[in-house]
């Protein structure tokens, strides 16, 4: 096997576990902080900032860059040298606002801190993701590959749409176009890291092929919605978010078709890691239609979906990506880890289910007192499943990083790990 290239996926892997571990601190401070004996101790503009950086670094910084590893991965083509950086540059800035004076601003998708540190930081790493990307455009790139770049591009395109129709009196509404389109990137590279921890090929198959194309057409149908003459009312139509969902939903089930027989024959890490992914993510689509109202039955479709779903099989495509270029890697520590996690996270969304169903709404700073210390104490349990989890995947993920990093080059040969070689599958 090839050595990683210096801006090849190993530097996304290692920026994304980074933002996991930062993603994973956050969370455990925000759920202490929403415990019934600390209620009040953290200062609400502090528990929102904390809750603004959880959410960009889950679900922006930690998604992205395993999107860009897998895309790198699966494709030949070589990443420009300064995207990584750029990226990195982006993330250190982020985080620098969160330290800093700044008032955190909570619109779905794109959260932010009102200073200059974090925004700039949300624009560097957006154009360190768009840089490692824009060669995937070309025509020889692998179909799935090219179909990410194009998802991304309609999510840059809609943000910046959004932003001159809306404007930020209304970010809500400049970000809700930019936020779906995302989503497509997510599912393009869900379906990648299905597709790797199956062992499947798809470059001949039609339905694969027809899936990725629908996907990369569909994410730049939120853009039209900019037509309308009352565009801060959008993320409001009930009929418009609908048909967002349904639009994500229709390229995934494709690729279930594709993979439905072998999600059960996958032995190992990638099995366990595929069977959680596709389990989760498929909760949270039935756990979609109760998130109509603004409690926390939206968190816990989201958290099925992709903090769940999604995360699950990029846990076990980090861990399979480093294997096939010959790094050691712990396999059954990692199997169990998946195990450990898809638990907890299924128990937080059982948790978030029975908080909303006493009234609990999200994004919601608890001061003093309140009426779901049971559900509370249920999270906290659930978190703590979700958590131990997380952090062995940091340690597996970090040991074989830093072997990397320390060696200068690749480990065995990926056969001695438990690891088939890679193939050229053209997805």
């Amino acid at each position: 096997m090839e050595p990683l290239r210096r801006t090849g996926p190993h530097v996304w892997l290692t920026l994304a576990v980074a933002a996991a571990a930062v993603a994973g601190v956050l969370a455990l401070l925000i759920t202490a902080a929403r415990l019934p004996l600390l209620a009040g101790a953290l200062p609400r503009e502090s528990f929102y900032k904390l809750l603004v950086g959880h959410v960009t670094f889950s679900l922006e910084v930690w998604l992205l860059s395993c999107s860009v590893a897998l895309v790198l991965h699966r494709s030949n083509v070589p990443s420009l040298p300064l995207a990584p950086a750029l990226a990195a540059l982006g993330a250190a800035g982020m985080l620098a606002g969160l330290a800093l004076p700044g008032r955190p601003v909570m619109v779905d998708y794109f959260p932010y801190v009102d200073s200059p540190f974090y925004v700039g930081g949300y624009i560097l790493f957006g154009i360190g993701v768009a840089l490692a990307l824009w060669p995937c455009l070309r025509s020889q790139a692998p179909w799935g590959p090219r179909s990410a770049a194009i998802a991304y591009g309609a999510t840059l395109t809609a943000v910046a749409v959004g932003l001159a129709r809306a404007g930020p009196a209304s970010p809500q509404a400049a970000l809700w176009a930019g936020g779906h389109a995302l989503q497509f990137v997510y599912v393009i590279a869900l379906a990648l890291a299905w597709y790797e921890l199956a062992g499947l090929g798809g470059s001949d198959r039609p339905l694969a092929r027809q899936a990725f194309t629908l996907a990369a057409g569909l994410s730049w149908t939120p853009l039209w919605l900019y037509l309308a003459p009352q565009v801060e009312e959008i993320p409001r139509w009930a009929a418009a978010n609908a048909a967002m969902g349904f639009a994500l939903s229709l390229p995934t089930l494709l690729h279930l078709r594709v993979l439905a027989p072998r999600i059960l024959r996958v032995p190992g890490l990638e099995g366990a890691a595929l069977r959680w992914s596709v389990g989760l993510y498929l909760l949270g689509g039935l756990l979609a239609p109760l998130g109509a109202g603004n409690t926390l039955q939206v968190t816990a479709h989201y958290h099925a979906m992709l903090v769940g779903g999604v995360t699950t099989a990029f846990m076990g495509g980090v861990l399979r990506i480093l294997g096939q270029h010959g790094v050691p890697v712990q396999r059954e520590a990692g199997r169990l880890q998946v195990h450990l996690f898809g638990l907890g996270v299924v128990l937080t969304v059982a948790a978030l289910l029975v908080a909303a169903g006493h009234g609990l709404p999200r994004k919601a700073y608890l001061a003093g007192g309140h009426p779901w210390s049971v559900p509370m104490l249920l999270m906290t349990a659930a978190a703590g499943f979700a958590a131990v989890g997380g952090a062995w995947f940091l340690g597996c993920a970090g040991t074989s990083l830093r072997y990397l990093y320390r060696n200068g080059r690749t480990g065995p040969p990926a056969k001695r790990w438990g690891v088939r070689k890679a193939s050229p599958w053209g997805l």
